[in-house]
């Protein structure tokens, strides 16, 4: 009786055995998600927050379309959030950026929302590295001047959590794309398809209005990136909006959201088969055994 007890629990346990190797195994996609950075709010003077129109408006129109979108705010822009990015399909950091003087070129600096003066020890190997900066905010009503940690190029190329796939990255910045050193940093170093910068300063209003727009134009008209950066600038600094590389020109950002929730439904799809087939084999295994131990035991 024993044995008769114990088969069917063999195959149970068998059957999970099978169905968590095929998870663990086969790369699950969550469906394609999108993460807001937002600490422009550190000047004092620029609109920040989730309640703001831009991120009410953006999260709306994305998650409209299966996207799920993640947003951190103010004080929560960390190195550590800047390490995980690569995890995102879209990335919008609508964050002060700059310029800083390089060895061969000026590279663009964005601003995480870290004092620098209580983090130099805590991050002083990457500081010796060359992978951070002090990153200056001079307040427009005083003058004064705020230091904060900042993340230069090297610190995308070497210091991410995993490499970027089928991920786009927006920079709503000052100067962001004024260089190309964070550019190459996402896309030739890890493996972004494009990024989308500005070529000058931006305001805020603006930054905002363009990248509404831009995101429009991706996923309700599904442009060409070619097609959805033309005539979108800031019309106070008369700052555009450039993208990189040059190939990305004719990608739709549509469409790529589009595969991965195909992506998505396939995997559920198959998960469920995989499931239903194994239960099957389980079963008639099951019944099989059974049978044998029956025929088995008549004999005495």
């Amino acid at each position: 009786m024993k044995f008769k007890v114990i088969i069917p629990i063999i195959l149970i346990v068998f059957c999970i055995c099978l169905i968590t190797i095929f998870v663990f195994f086969r790369r699950n996609p969550e469906g394609p998600r999108a993460i807001i950075l937002d600490n422009l709010g550190l000047d004092g003077e620029s609109p920040s927050g989730e309640d703001i129109p831009f991120v009410q408006e953006t999260k709306e129109l994305l998650e409209g379309i299966g996207v799920k979108v993640d947003y951190v705010g103010f004080n929560n822009v960390t190195l550590g959030v800047y390490q995980d990015l690569a995890k995102y399909n879209l990335i919008i950091l609508r964050v002060h950026s700059g310029l800083l003087v390089g060895e061969k070129e000026e590279v663009v600096c964005f601003f995480t929302s870290e004092p620098l003066r209580e983090n130099l020890d805590k991050y002083g190997e990457w500081f010796s590295k060359g992978y951070l900066a002090n990153a200056t905010l001079e307040l427009r009503d005083d003058g004064t001047k705020k230091h904060f940690i900042g993340v230069k190029p090297d610190f995308i190329s070497n210091c991410l959590n995993g490499e970027f796939e089928n991920s786009i990255i927006i920079a709503m910045g000052c100067n962001s794309l004024e260089s190309y050193s964070m550019a190459r940093a996402f896309v030739d170093d890890r493996k972004a398809l494009m990024y989308i910068g500005w070529t000058r300063d931006v305001t805020a209003d603006c930054t905002d209005n363009a990248t509404l727009e831009l995101l429009k134009r991706f996923f309700q008209k599904n442009q060409t990136v070619k097609e959805a950066i033309k005539r979108l600038k800031d019309s106070v600094t008369q700052a555009v909006l450039k993208y990189y590389p040059d190939r990305a020109a004719e990608l739709r950002p549509k469409e790529i959201i589009e595969q991965l929730l195909n992506k998505k439904s396939s995997f559920i799809s198959d998960s469920i088969d995989a499931f239903s087939w194994v239960l099957l084999i389980t079963l008639s295994t099951s019944n099989w055994f059974d049978s044998c131990y029956r025929r088995f035991f008549r004999k005495f």
